[in-house]
């Protein structure tokens, strides 16, 4: 093989793997723990997680699958103000990112808002195995955006 041949198909091994999260020696079976078991900065996922910050709080109702999973996943959330009461008439947008990738997912999550603080979000889809950030940004009438982010990692 020429030498440029070659330079060539060892730089597209090369990106091709540089999009995994796997760890080569990690399995789910044999005793060996995944990449995700592994994770430290990963939320361990709960009905009723939730997060705060200075002005709100954002809860994860549930999601579906349960814990989140790679490809489809549609989650409730339940928008919080700083008192503790449900925040209606919030534009609420979620978006979800690896973090250690760098990238974000092609398709776009769809917000429906159902009353009582309470956001349904579908078409959450999580591409590929490792690390996401999913984060949920509220704006309020008159409100600067806040935002707070739940970290799941998936087996792939």
């Amino acid at each position: 093989m020429q030498p440029a041949a070659l330079f060539t198909v060892a730089a597209l091994a090369l990106a091709l793997s540089g999009c995994s999260s796997e760890d080569p020696g990690a399995s789910s079976g044999g005793g060996r723990q995944t990449a995700c078991e592994k994770d430290t900065r990963k939320d361990i996922y709960v009905a009723g997680l939730s997060k705060q910050n200075a002005g709100l709080s954002v809860k994860l109702v549930e999601s579906t699958p349960a814990p989140p999973a790679k490809l489809t996943n549609a989650m409730t959330f339940q928008v919080l103000d700083g008192a503790g009461k449900p925040l209606d008439g919030a534009t609420v947008s979620v978006v979800p990112f690896m973090p250690d990738h760098g990238h974000g997912s092609q398709v776009a999550p769809v917000v429906t808002p159902k009353g009582n603080g309470t956001y349904e979000v579908a078409n959450i889809y999580l591409a590929m195995a490792g690390l996401w950030r999913i984060t949920v940004s509220v704006q309020t009438p008159g409100g600067a955006p806040q935002e707070i982010a739940f970290q799941f990692c998936v087996d792939g």
